[in-house]
């Protein structure tokens, strides 16, 4: 991990960071706090995104810069230590943050989040950052990569197998499972969760005891620390790939000037 953290732009002088902006590329990691039951850290999510920014940093050689450890997540605030950032809040720190990267010299930035309910406010604030920056900005959703990858094994259920294993990665003695108190039933909270997981018709989450009353449900004992490792490098190794891909997709797909709107012929 301390290797790793050398990645971080808070932990670089001003002459190594200036360096290493001017090279294009910069990763920036949205969070959340909020609670993950009694056997998993508050800031789950926001560890979970960082871990993988900072494997996928060692292989893009890019700064990492976490954008806030609180994220959008009003439906847990019925738990107290929970957190919640309004959107508009999220959105302007994304585009202070793309500014300075901006001016440093960064063109591309990754920004790698793990929390469902920062993806709105991120899609908005991206746009204006795009709109107004000379900026392109790619986003991976790396809990539906680590769904994606093991759909299995990585239930994508809350604070479950697949955070575990996020948070196991990243530092083992923040999982407490001997602390574990009881959960939903598996169905139940995947059933529930369903609900406000639809594409078509759909409601959106108040509370998330509408999910699970208990506040979490999942198999977090089926990992183990090693499996998590590797998936976890699994993970970050994918980002990397799809990023370049879409990096090389976007070049070559690039406008070549303005669209010429066709003259009404009478």
């Amino acid at each position: 991990m301390t290797d790793r953290a050398d990645r971080l732009l808070a932990h670089m002088t001003q002459p190594e960071a200036a360096r290493r902006l001017a090279e294009g590329t910069a990763i920036v990691v949205t969070g959340s706090i909020e609670q993950h039951g009694s056997h998993l850290p508050l800031g789950t999510d926001y560890l979970a995104a960082l871990t993988i920014a900072l494997r996928v940093a060692e292989a893009l050689d890019a700064p990492v810069v976490p954008l806030s450890p609180v994220g959008v997540a009003p439906y847990h605030l019925p738990w107290p230590g929970s957190l919640s950032l309004r959107p508009e809040t999220l959105m302007a720190l994304l585009y202070d943050v793309c500014e300075g990267l901006a001016r440093a010299g960064v063109e591309r930035v990754l920004l790698i989040n793990w929390h469902e309910g920062n993806t709105p406010a991120v899609r908005v604030g991206i746009d204006r950052v795009q709109r107004d920056l000379p900026l392109r900005v790619i986003v991976a959703e790396t809990h539906i990569v680590t769904n994606s990858l093991y759909p299995e094994e990585m239930e994508f259920t809350h604070a479950g197998a697949m955070e575990t294993a996020a948070v196991l990665a990243h530092d083992p003695t923040l999982v407490r499972l001997d602390q574990r108190r009881p959960g939903d039933p598996v169905e139940a909270g995947n059933a529930g969760h369903a609900l406000f997981r639809r594409r078509d018709v759909f409601p959106v989450m108040r509370d998330f005891r509408e999910v699970a009353a208990q506040g979490w449900y999942g198999s977090p004992e089926t990992i183990t620390l090693e499996r998590a490792e590797q998936i976890i490098d699994e993970v970050a190794g994918y980002v990397v790939d799809r990023y370049e891909q879409v990096c090389s997709a976007l070049a070559g797909a690039e406008p070549g000037g303005p669209v010429e709107i066709p003259q009404e012929t009478h």
